[in-house]
């Protein structure tokens, strides 16, 4: 009797580990298929003190940010999302 006790005891240990496993590995697979989300960050655009951003127009894959005062003329900033930097400046 008591080794029929054992061997429940065994096939309960080892059910609950392959019950476990299972459930591990099916988490681990789904965290490593789903997309990171993307992180966002902090962009300067370097402009002087006191400029405003008056509008902002997508141009293609850009945006062209349109920037006044700040001790300088208006001006235009395109600006790529893709690689974080300033693509051009054209003043008005």
């Amino acid at each position: 009797m008591d080794k029929l006790k054992l061997i429940k005891t065994i096939v309960v240990i080892i059910t609950f580990m392959l019950v476990f496993g299972s459930l591990m590995l099916l988490t681990v697979i789904y965290k490593k298929a789903r997309p990171a989300p993307q992180q966002h960050k902090e962009i300067s655009l370097e402009q002087p003190m006191g400029s405003t951003i008056e509008n902002m127009v997508a141009v293609g894959d850009n945006l062209a940010v349109l920037i006044k005062n700040g001790g300088e003329a208006d001006r235009i900033i395109i600006y790529s999302p893709n690689t974080g930097q300033k693509s051009l400046t054209i003043n008005l």
